[in-house]
């Protein structure tokens, strides 16, 4: 199965290999700059899962949590969120909001894609 992630990040170094990585392992990858156009592409693609930074302009990946769990479309669609922001607060107001998972930056790429494959696994 060739899941479909939309990766919401707005530094586009960290964009790109987290895109190429992901595709290594066979997913197809949408890409977004900040949570404004994350919401629209997430609308018109349907994604199975959302990554997304917190502190991005336009709209922040905490309100990105609001506009997906208001979205009858989008509320179905796990949000991971990967962040530099690691006090416990942070990932709890997180959590709150309904992300499905939560990586802080620096990160190794096989624990993020453990989260990620854990959530797909619970889809099954």
């Amino acid at each position: 199965m060739n899941n479909t992630i939309l990766l919401i990040e707005d530094k586009p170094g960290l964009s790109e290999a987290l895109k190429s990585l992901l595709e290594l392992h066979e997913y197809t990858v949408a890409v977004a700059t900040n949570g404004e156009e994350g919401i629209r592409t997430a609308r018109r693609l349907r994604p199975d899962l959302v990554i997304s930074d917190i502190y991005m302009p336009v709209v922040n990946g905490l309100d990105l949590l609001d506009s997906f769990r208001d979205d009858p479309v989008l509320n179905e669609i796990p949000v991971v969120m990967l962040t530099a922001r690691t006090e416990i607060d942070d990932v709890q107001q997180a959590m709150e909001k309904g992300a499905a998972g939560y990586v802080t930056k620096p990160f190794l790429f096989k624990n993020l894609h453990a989260v990620i494959q854990g959530i797909f696994e619970k889809q099954l």
